[in-house]
């Protein structure tokens, strides 16, 4: 391992826990945090991903090159609804300061009118998730999710200042939940079922972003025996790279550094260069392939795939499903002249974005 690694590793901080999926009060206006829940339907068709954030990274008013730390912080809610790899329903809503409230206690967060609780039940514990989401020309969507943890709680982590703190909550989840699309008159226009199996995790840290972060990969895949896990996160100013591979087998979770190669490079439409191939292999001979087939959202410094996995563990039997994986490049988001474009995506002040 190279010395910048070893630094990278002081710099992150591993958990899987429940307790710490509770909201860690960074009030620097600079930290962020978010929740992060996506599923894939049972048949390979629908892809949903949900975030809540205290502040919200993407947003031109986090990222203004003024900000001291003294702004106001910016709390969204992101939802997206996938159908055969292209984007059915986005909605991604900032609101004010005084409409984020989460629990410093119990894992709970509400924005605006959207929330998400940990709820026990006799058949398990989960997530209940209500979305109350504006879309673009004046329409609404209503979301109502269960996430059942299947798989998660693994190991605790210490929070530590000046570090990025990665909470792979749950693993896997069973996931069912209905979405309701209402037009501006107040009439449905469309409603989705769906049911599937999903993943739920936690980034939290009190740096500024695109001033921290270089790029960062992450992906998660769901065999039928396994659950694999990565996750490359690459800092700034020759701060290192952590690259793990994670899998659960047999309830077990089993934590392993990774040698990362990347191969056929090529660029989005929106100027990112990212690696179309992956290999992740750890010192045990577990294998990860990764292999990008869609991509279903992107930006100027993110994208968003379907990607085909193989896992092969040490017992040598390759397995092979769908996953979704998600490049991250937050440098542009120093730029200015690209605030426009990204606001165009962006509901704001109880309305929703001027482009879908």
């Amino acid at each position: 391992m190279h010395a910048d690694d070893n630094i990278a590793l002081e710099k992150f901080r591993f958990s899987s826990s429940i307790t710490n999926d509770v909201w860690h009060k960074k009030t620097d206006a600079k930290a962020y945090e978010w929740w992060y829940f996506d599923a894939l339907s049972d048949d390979g068709r629908d892809a949903v991903v949900i975030i809540f954030l205290d502040n919200f990274i993407f947003s031109p008013r986090y990222n203004r090159s003024d900000n001291d730390g003294n702004q106001a912080r910016i709390p969204a809610i992101a939802f997206f609804y996938y159908r055969d790899g292209k984007i059915l329903y986005r909605a991604i809503n900032e609101f004010e300061p005084h409409e984020f409230e989460a629990g410093d206690t119990e894992p709970r967060c509400r924005i605006g009118g959207s929330f998400f609780e940990l709820r026990t039940a006799p058949y398990g514990t989960g997530y209940q998730i209500s979305i109350n989401a504006q879309l673009y020309n004046n329409f609404k969507l209503e979301a109502n999710f269960e996430w059942l943890t299947v798989e998660g709680d693994f190991r605790q982590s210490d929070s530590v200042d000046g570090a990025h703190h990665w909470n792979l909550v749950a693993p896997r989840a069973d996931v069912s939940g209905k979405v309701s699309i209402i037009s501006g008159s107040g009439t449905p226009t469309d409603t989705l079922q769906f049911r599937g199996t999903g993943y739920h995790d936690h980034n939290y840290d009190d740096r500024w972003l695109p001033a921290t972060v270089s790029d960062w990969q992450w992906g998660r895949a769901h065999f039928n025996d396994a659950t694999a896990v990565f996750y490359r996160y690459n800092e700034c100013h020759n701060g290192g790279c952590v690259t793990k591979l994670l899998t659960v087998r047999d309830g077990e979770l089993r934590e392993r550094n990774a040698e990362f190669n990347d191969f056929h490079q090529k660029r989005d439409i929106f100027g990112i260069k990212f690696p179309q191939r992956m290999t992740f292999v750890t010192e045990d001979s577990v294998r990860l392939r990764v292999k990008h087939i869609k991509t279903i959202d992107s930006s100027f410094f993110y994208l968003r795939f379907l990607s085909e996995m193989t896992l092969t563990l040490r017992d040598g039997k390759p397995r092979k499903t769908i996953g979704i994986t998600e490049f991250l490049a937050p440098k542009t988001l120093k730029y200015r002249w690209l605030d426009w474009l990204v606001d165009m995506r962006i509901g704001r002040e109880g309305k929703g974005a001027k482009m879908a």
